[in-house]
């Protein structure tokens, strides 16, 4: 998954729900959101931070800066710390930097950048982390559904069952946008651990909801207007094989349920819009419905002989 398309995904979720990863930061701490600061750029050449809220606790205000990681990388302490310093310098309040971990891991995670002389502890800078995989039964059991779409990461072996609890969870968000944005994380997530062709049969009911969501992955796109395409396909076949019962049935004695049905059952058979076009000139032209069903019968075994 090309990582601008996962950070859109972590920016839609930091962004709704930066509420619900303060509370897990600070469980037992009266803090609260009050604000975002979008897109906020560093004074350090193309250094930019996404995720940067106001926050409020005992009426002090500071800045909350969260980071996504999916694994732990060497130079996130020292990156935090530059993080923090520059935030501390450029807005004048205090920072609360957070980093939250999405792939499961046994190897404890630093938590601290340090600078010593020798053995000498001289500069320590401390920030919090979160392991998000410790949160995965809860996120299952509905306590934090906002966070779904990442339980597939956050599992040992990713399965048709977790995604299919994902999407319990999604569907029962009442907000339209913000359960289409969920969707669309959920599948631009999925797409790392499931083939993709198996991911849009899975949330092909969802097609429509899908649809409205602020992002969308490049392939699933395709899929949109592929799907798009033919439904507009199937519809102008639908139309001429009403077409032709119309007719028909204003020409001929079409009253009976089973001479209707019948009819029908061999049309839908028929995918091709050619042909169907052509048969609706048979219909106005037929002297009986015999003669109708003698050229039905002669013009599809002459496409079905081009075809083998």
């Amino acid at each position: 998954m090309p990582i601008n398309i996962f950070d859109r995904v972590l920016k839609i979720l930091a962004r709704n729900y930066a509420a619900r990863f303060l509370q897990l930061a600070f469980p037992t701490t009266e803090v609260y959101l009050a604000g975002t600061l979008e897109n906020v750029e560093l004074a350090l050449p193309e250094q930019r931070v996404d995720f940067v809220h106001r926050v409020v606790h005992a009426g002090q205000e500071y800045l909350l800066h969260m980071e996504f990681q999916i694994e732990h990388r060497a130079e996130v302490p020292r990156r935090m710390f530059v993080y923090s310093a520059l935030l501390t310098q450029q807005f004048d309040l205090p920072v609360i930097t957070l980093v939250l971990y999405l792939q499961r891991q046994a190897a404890s995670i630093p938590d601290t950048y340090e600078v010593r002389v020798g053995s000498e502890l001289v500069n320590s800078f401390t920030y919090r982390t979160l392991r998000l995989w410790e949160y995965e039964g809860a996120i299952r059991r509905g306590q934090y559904p906002e966070l779904a779409p990442l339980l597939v990461m956050l599992v040992e072996r990713p399965d048709r069952e977790i995604l299919t609890r994902e999407r319990e969870l999604i569907l029962a968000e009442e907000d339209p946008q913000r359960r289409a944005d969920l969707l669309a994380c959920a599948v631009t997530i999925g797409a790392r651990y499931f083939d993709k062709e198996f991911l849009w049969r899975f949330f092909r009911e969802e097609v429509e909801m899908l649809k409205g969501a602020s992002f969308i992955e490049d392939w699933l796109e395709e899929k949109l207007e592929e799907g798009l395409q033919q439904g507009l396909q199937q519809g102008s076949l639908e139309a001429r094989r009403q077409d032709i019962l119309h007719i028909l049935r204003t020409r001929f004695d079409l009253s009976e349920e089973k001479a209707t049905r019948a009819l029908m059952e061999r049309l839908q058979e028929i995918e091709d819009q050619a042909l169907l076009q052509g048969l609706v000139m048979e219909a106005v032209q037929a002297e009986s419905l015999e003669a109708f069903w003698a050229s039905l019968d002669g013009r599809t075994a002459q496409v079905q002989g081009k075809i083998e």
